[in-house]
């Protein structure tokens, strides 16, 4: 979301180091990615929302940084994998999930993509993940344990709000 506490970004530069990727879940306008990228060898940035992703973009190339690779898509387990409803809750970009929450009404839809982060083939060393995902958390999980596995289980730090949401 974007009130990013300020204690919470430093706390996770611990985890960032120069030789390995931090990967940012749910990146909305890149506060994280932004601000540890110079701390990373490589940051790889997901954010589905359209107009939040070109605003992730925006952030990155007036900041000059050229180790970071914004990427426009969801992530998901095996069964998510495809064409999947975004719902929209904010014009801001935060909180839009791929589940509904009586927390929040819907004000828009949008069709994204969700893909596994195994399915990435991630080759360099991943250090840290930031993940904030609107209650799709253990699905992003589900399909990511290969790589998970592969970078002997990286830190993960992880927003989590409301559990009662159900899929649709």
């Amino acid at each position: 979301s974007s009130d990013v506490c300020s204690s919470d970004l430093e706390w996770s530069r611990q985890f960032c180091r120069k030789d390995k990727v931090f990967l940012d879940i749910g990146a909305h306008t890149g506060t994280y990615t932004i601000s540890l990228a110079k701390d990373c060898k490589k940051v790889y940035s997901f954010e589905p929302q359209q107009q939040t992703y070109y605003a992730l973009c925006g952030g990155v190339s007036l900041s000059n940084l050229t180790n970071v690779k914004c990427m426009q898509v969801g992530l998901g387990s095996l069964d998510q994998v495809g064409p999947k409803i975004l719902n929209i809750v904010s014009y801001d970009g935060g909180g839009s999930s791929l589940h509904v929450s009586a927390d929040h009404a819907v004000i828009e839809k949008e069709q994204i993509e969700v893909v596994t982060l195994d399915s990435l083939c991630i080759k360099d060393p991943i250090g840290f993940i930031k993940m904030d995902v609107e209650e799709n958390e253990l699905y992003v999980l589900q399909g990511a344990v290969n790589t998970l596995e592969s970078n002997d289980w990286p830190t993960i730090m992880m927003e989590i709000n409301n559990i009662d949401r159900k899929s649709t």
